[in-house]
């Protein structure tokens, strides 16, 4: 391009050969070619130096356009999850509602059939039944319904043994004797506020006869029960062991029994505890029994109610 410019430049003028120096009197057509040339080479290397800030340019714009693009096809994207999540809802809406109307149909199926049975009153009165049965089992599992009516039965128990003790006359009768259930044995606190145990008051009369009372007064708890696990027999080996340390020979051989002085409070301690034996199936009737094997003779037991000599 330089040369072209400078042989260009030699010419225009004078029309002088820079070369040979020959004078031509006409135009060079060759020359204007390559003027030509010349300028369309030079358009050309100006465009290509534009070339690569348009480039740019471009690119920046299509970038621009790709980031537009990526947001559209973003959001068409959430769209479409959106429409597919909803679509799985409407769904199972739909299908929730397809089965209520199944439960609606059948539940008025089963009323139209309750409607044309006979049998309305036996219905009513056997739900009228099984609710009070609810309520009955609702009020004995009550945890305070339960205490309740375990203090009350203790109560009871305890009245029983007291009675129980003041026909044997027994030392400590007349106190507040009552059933701890947590130390499975009797408790005694007299009017100076002293709670005793069993083990700590009297002596063997007293633990035979306190024994007695209370079996006597349990069995009688369990028999007023509607369901009772526990056996309706009770077997008593010798009560009168601790009244008579040698036992008799033979339940033939007694004591004359000449009058009720000449008795020893032995003897009468034994039948009083017979007495207590008879006076509790007395009170139970024909629901119980009692077995016992004893030593003493018949002068403890004979002429008592409910007493039966089995063997001897």
């Amino acid at each position: 391009m330089l040369g072209l410019g400078w042989f260009e430049e030699k010419v225009q003028n004078t029309l002088k050969c820079p070369v040979c120096s020959a004078v031509h009197t006409e135009a060079n057509p060759r020359l204007e070619e390559l003027q030509v040339l010349a300028r369309e080479m030079k358009q050309l290397t100006a465009s290509v130096h534009q070339a690569p800030a348009k480039l740019d340019q471009e690119v920046a714009v299509l970038r621009l356009e790709l980031r537009e693009r990526e947001g559209l096809l973003s959001k068409a994207r959430q769209k479409r999850k959106y429409l597919e999540d909803r679509t799985s809802t409407l769904a199972a809406q739909r299908q929730r509602v397809r089965q209520i109307y199944l439960f609606v149909g059948r539940v008025e199926q089963a009323l139209e059939n309750v409607s044309a049975s006979r049998n309305l009153d036996d219905l009513r009165m056997k739900v009228q039944a099984l609710a009070r049965a609810i309520a009955a089992l609702r009020q004995e599992l009550d945890p305070r319904t339960q205490k309740d009516r375990l203090a009350a039965a203790v109560d009871r128990g305890s009245s029983r043994i007291a009675a129980y003790a003041q026909q044997l006359r027994l030392e400590h009768a007349t106190e507040n004797v009552a059933l701890n259930i947590r130390e499975l044995t009797l408790q005694f606190k007299p009017l100076s506020g002293r709670t005793d145990f069993l083990w700590e008051v009297g002596g063997g009369q007293n633990w035979v006869g306190y024994h007695v009372a209370g079996l006597l007064a349990l069995h009688e708890h369990f028999i007023s029960l509607a369901q009772n696990p526990v056996p309706r027999f009770l077997v008593i080996d010798q009560p009168s062991q601790v009244y008579f340390p040698e036992a008799w020979p033979s339940i033939d051989q007694t004591p004359n029994e000449t009058g009720q002085a000449d008795r020893s409070p032995d003897i009468d301690g034994v039948r009083r505890i017979f007495t207590a034996l008879a006076t509790f199936l007395d009170t139970v009737g024909a629901k119980f029994q009692i077995i016992v094997t004893e030593l003493a003779g018949a002068i403890t037991w004979r002429g008592l109610p409910q007493v039966h000599l089995v063997e001897n």
